[in-house]
């Protein structure tokens, strides 16, 4: 289980410093700064190009991986093109769009889609009885990571002369991207080492690869034929998800750029702050995961998802750098708490011997999610020039998945 949750801990930063707090703010400002389009608008289209790729790309990949009992093997190969394509993007300067919109299209279709691998894992090593325990405890390990590692690249930006880091063209900021790089790799290392895969009952035996490809294309498409006639509770829960977590998605990756220019918040504020954020929700992973054990996933999910609309409307209204953090505290509380509850009730859900598939399903759910957001923002960010109504437009995403998560039902447990 710890070397389970050390994945976590492995690839977290990639989400924290690059995608929510050092590099997107560094690509709006910086890289996309000659850009014809507003940068935090080129950022929101990146991020929905990636999302809905590795969307894609992981049920078909999953039910091959499941089938072929290739779980771990496809996590390594995308934990190292993940890591080599993040260390790459050092190269990021003003005017290298192209080259920082691939290297970052690699190296978060890597992130995505080894999630649905590392998340195939969590039925193996949980029961219906600690899911919910388990699940927070790898999330508690990713804010612990990404903190860790935030906490460094924030001592990079502002004290680079501690380092011996040349102090011109952005050094300190860009090699914050190849310490997050190599981070994930060295700490990928244990679940390769030490978590087994537990092998099919039936194997495919000497299986040409491309018949498994065929039939895992099959597998892919009877199970989404079927998804709403055969296990409606399941898909209900996939849309529900795909719209709570648009609200969620949109809002970390984008409450960085919104603190700089709505708050005039310098990077080395917006990294404090999302580094206590990273530790706060250390506690509130492993809270939540223990009040879903006891008390159920479900009513769990629901409290966490009230306080993310509470806070979102906050979040619309405040006008202070206090207000700022003050906000960033509960969402600290709830923001692993929606995620890793997410994770555990899925779980519950999910038909055995077929989790890599499903959890690439629950990817594919979580990318519409976080495409369609961040396309929202950008589109009315362009129009009226305004972030707060970007922010505003995602209160719908946050009632209708709730409203619908309603009706999904929780297995009792066994």
């Amino acid at each position: 289980m710890w070397a389970w949750a050390f994945y976590d801990f492995a690839n977290s930063p990639f989400a924290t410093t690059v995608m929510a707090v050092v590099f997107n703010v560094y690509f709006a400002r910086v890289v996309a700064r000659s850009a014809p389009l507003h940068g935090d608008t080129i950022w929101a289209i990146l991020i929905a190009v990636s999302t809905l790729a590795s969307g894609i790309i992981s049920p078909v990949w999953g039910a091959l991986a499941d089938r072929r009992s290739w779980k771990k093997i496809s996590l390594a190969a995308c934990a190292l093109t993940g890591s080599i394509s993040t260390i790459g993007l050092t190269a990021s300067q003003e005017g290298t769009i192209l080259l920082s919109c691939l290297l970052f299209l690699a190296a978060s279709l890597s992130f995505s889609c080894s999630l649905a691998f590392y998340n195939a894992f969590l039925n193996d090593l949980a029961d219906d009885k600690n899911i919910g325990r388990v699940s927070g405890f790898g999330w508690a390990m990713g804010y612990a990571g990404g903190g860790l590692c935030l906490a460094l690249n924030l001592l990079m930006i502002e004290r680079p002369e501690f380092f011996g880091l040349p102090a011109h063209n952005q050094w300190p900021v860009r090699l914050t991207f190849a310490v997050v790089g190599l981070w994930w790799a060295v700490f990928s290392i244990p679940i390769l080492l030490w978590v087994e895969e537990k092998p099919k009952a039936r194997q495919p035996g000497g299986e040409p690869f491309f018949a498994s490809l065929g039939y895992s294309l099959k597998a892919v498409a009877q199970s989404i034929k079927s998804a709403g006639r055969t296990n409606r509770n399941l898909f209900t829960f996939l849309i529900a998800y795909l719209l709570y977590n648009d609200g969620i998605e949109t809002v970390l990756v984008m409450a960085g750029v919104f603190a700089s220019e709505m708050l005039l918040m310098g990077p080395g504020e917006i990294v404090g702050c999302f580094l206590m954020i990273q530790f706060v929700a250390f506690f509130g992973a492993f809270g939540f995961g223990r009040l879903a054990d006891r008390w159920s996933n479900k009513k769990a999910l629901m409290l966490s998802l009230g306080l993310w609309t509470a806070v979102l409307i906050w979040a619309i209204l405040m006008k202070s750098k206090l207000e700022f953090w003050l906000a960033g505290a509960v969402i600290a509380v709830v923001m692993g708490a929606s995620q890793s509850l997410s994770r555990s009730l899925f779980g519950k859900l999910v038909p055995k011997g077929s989790e890599a598939e499903f959890y690439g399903f629950l990817n594919l759910s979580s990318k519409v999610s976080a495409t369609l957001g961040p396309l929202t923002y950008g589109l009315s960010r362009q129009i009226t020039g305004s972030p707060r109504i970007g922010i505003l437009s995602m209160l719908i995403f946050f009632v209708l998945g709730q409203l619908l998560l309603t009706h999904v039902k929780e297995p009792k447990k066994t």
